[in-house]
This record gives C-alpha cells, sequence and structure tokens, in this order.
C-alpha cells in the first residue's frame, strides 16, 4: 500500500512539472520572403542586394517575448535536386547553427547566403532557464534568378545543339551512305572528347590545401574544428574572448562577419551572444576561395565590466574540391546528348535535302 502510495505521489509530481512547463509559441521569418539562391559559381550576382535576414522570435504563453532563453537555428539544404548544383559536395548538407542566448527571446541572423537552389529545413531549439526545451521545423526554398543562372545554361545548351546540327549537316551525305555505322561511332567519340573537359575541368592537382587556422593574443582567440576547414563539411568556428585581466568577458555579443574575397560578397552576417565569453557557430563553407572574418566583440549592460570594443580579422579558406564523378557524369551526359540532338537534326536535314535532288528538286537541278 505504502509503496503504491509513493507511486501515484511520483506520478502526480511528474504531470504537475508537465503542466508547470512553459509553452513557447516560436515564429520564424525571412526577409525578404523570396530568397535568392547563389547556385552558379561562374555568373556574376550584382543584382541580388541585401543577404536575406531570418529571425526566430519566441513568446512564453501570455503572448510576451521570452526572456532568457538560449535559441538554436539549424539551416540544412534538402538534397532533392535532379540535375547537379553549381556546388554539388554540399547538397543536402548542413550550412549553417548558431545558438545564442537572448534576453529578448529574439534571435536575428541579419544575413545568410543560400548557395544553392532548393528547398532548406530550419530547425529551431529553445531552452529556458528551468531546463524546459521546445523545438519547432520550418522550410524555406532558395530559386535561382533565370537571367544569372538558368539563361546562361540555355545559351550554352543551344550552343551544343547548334554544334552538333552543324556537324550532322556536313557529315549527314556520308553518314547515309553504306558502312555510316563506323562513322557514326567515330563522331560520337568525337563528342565524347569535346564534351568531357568540360565536365571534367578542374582536377585534384589544381587545388591546394588550406591551411590551419588558430589564431591567438592576449585577449581573443579564434579557431575551427577541424583546424583544416574542409568544404562539405561541419566546419565549427571558435571565439574565446577575455578581458585585459584574463578573465572571461560575461554577457557580451560579438558580430560576426565572413566574406569570400575572391569573388567579393558576404556569405555570413550575424551576431551572436554569451553569457561565459565563449562564441561558438557553424557555417558549411561552399568554395575553396579564400575568405576574411572581421569580427567586433562589445559588452551589453548586463556585462559585468563595460570595456572598448574590441575588433579583430581573420583570414581563412576551406580545402577545395573536384565535383563529386557523379556530377561530372551527369555534366557530360547533359552535353552529349545536346550535342547528338543537335546532330540528328543536321543529318535528317541533310537526308532531306538528298532526297529532293533525288527527285530533281534541288535548286540548280532544272533541264535547260
Amino acid at each position: 500500500m505504502k509503496r503504491f502510495v509513493i507511486t501515484l505521489l511520483f506520478v502526480f509530481l511528474m504531470l504537475a512539472s508537465v503542466v508547470a512547463a512553459e509553452q513557447y509559441t516560436i515564429d520564424f521569418s525571412t526577409t525578404p520572403e523570396q530568397i535568392t539562391a547563389r547556385d552558379n559559381p561562374f555568373a556574376h550576382y550584382e543584382d541580388l542586394g541585401a543577404l536575406p535576414q531570418l529571425t526566430v522570435a519566441v513568446m512564453d504563453s501570455s503572448g510576451m517575448a521570452a526572456e532568457d532563453v538560449t535559441i538554436t537555428a539549424t539551416v540544412t539544404h534538402v538534397d532533392n535536386l535532379i540535375l547537379p548544383s553549381g556546388f554539388p559536395w554540399v547538397q543536402g548538407k548542413e550550412l549553417f547553427s548558431v545558438t545564442s542566448y537572448e534576453e529578448d527571446g529574439i534571435l536575428i541572423v541579419d544575413g545568410l547566403l543560400f548557395p544553392l537552389r532548393g528547398d532548406y529545413t530550419v530547425d529551431v531549439t529553445v531552452l529556458d532557464g528551468a531546463g524546459v526545451s521546445q523545438t519547432a521545423q520550418y522550410t524555406v526554398t532558395a530559386a535561382e534568378p533565370f537571367s544569372q543562372s538558368t539563361l546562361n545554361g540555355i545559351i550554352f545548351v543551344s550552343v551544343l545543339v547548334i554544334f552538333g546540327f552543324i556537324v550532322g549537316l556536313v557529315f549527314g551525305k556520308d553518314l547515309l551512305a553504306k558502312k555510316a555505322q563506323g562513322r557514326m561511332f567515330g563522331l560520337f567519340m568525337i563528342a565524347v572528347v569535346l564534351a568531357v573537359p568540360f565536365a571534367l575541368a578542374h582536377t585534384m592537382e589544381e587545388f591546394e590545401e588550406s591551411g590551419a587556422v588558430h589564431f591567438e593574443d592576449e585577449q581573443v582567440v579564434f579557431y575551427t574544428n577541424p583546424e583544416v576547414p574542409d568544404i562539405g563539411t561541419k566546419t565549427y568556428f571558435y571565439l574565446d574572448v577575455k578581458d585585459e585581466n584574463g578573465m572571461p568577458i560575461d554577457n557580451a555579443v560579438a558580430h560576426i562577419e565572413l566574406a569570400n574575397e575572391e569573388e567579393g560578397f558576404v556569405v555570413l552576417d550575424t551576431i551572436v551572444s554569451s553569457q561565459t565569453g565563449l562564441f561558438s557557430f557553424q557555417y558549411g563553407i561552399f568554395d575553396g576561395a579564400p575568405h576574411l572574418a572581421t569580427i567586433t566583440i562589445s559588452p551589453t549592460e548586463s556585462s559585468s565590466s563595460q570595456f572598448a570594443p574590441l575588433e579583430r580579422e581573420y583570414p581563412f579558406a576551406g580545402e577545395a574540391h573536384s565535383p563529386p564523378i557523379t556530377a561530372k557524369l551527369i555534366a557530360t551526359l547533359v552535353m552529349l546528348c545536346a550535342m547528338l540532338v543537335g546532330f540528328g537534326a543536321g543529318v535528317c536535314v541533310r537526308r532531306m535535302n538528298t532526297k529532293g535532288c533525288a527527285d530533281g528538286t534541288c535548286s540548280g537541278d532544272h533541264n535547260e
């Protein structure tokens, strides 16, 4: 009987704790609502404007902004692309993740570049001071600008079709003769030779390894895990900040901007808050070009001591890769198909002209 009463009491306390747990409302939004992707590494995106802003707002059961909560937001690409993207090694990978302590219940990522077209999932976790955790998931879609990428692709495929058409038109007469199969195979091999160099551009011999990322002075330590960043893998960035006396700076904010120096555009702009002086975030590097991290650490009203903002700049790069073999094979197949379609059309036109000449309807073939 005593054990039964204790069990009932335990169950009651568990139910009471669940009822007492705060229920939060999590809202997620992007500005602008329609996100533009930078999916073509060879195109210039001069008209993209400001990077999309991501906002996570947490409200309590009374509809007021939740106070003193830790918010984690993770952005992951959904690997549902039929044709390979401009950066195939990061398809389906986690792009960005940050955990920040927010006194007002609002996490804002001022700018995040979406390198791939398609869908992204945004996973949000909220943790309050009582240890209550709540999660939510959202989906956003990034589209390529037609004039920047799709149009270029159409032009490139059209050129291949026209090239194939000219070849078929010039050599169509020979192919219509006997033993045309051998000539057809020879021209097919020529098409392969012409297409493969485009698909196999950027071999591994062209790439050099990036260096280890570890910078340290009397107040700031900046490093990554792995120590040598690698594109297509999660790269965790850490910032350990201390005051002039070597003590961790509490309740401070770090304004972090990552920029691609080679192409001259920003890939991430965000503010991370920390109660302990250790700031961290994950960013999936998608391009092996040199990057620059510009960081400013500032105090808040809750900081134990006020200090002049600390400004630092750190160069880093991800180890570049050749595209996966599957992406190369798909690109080669698309180019071959385009040339063969044009080639078949050229042969058909030549055959029609040849048939017309046999019927005596060719231009300049009239009896005088």
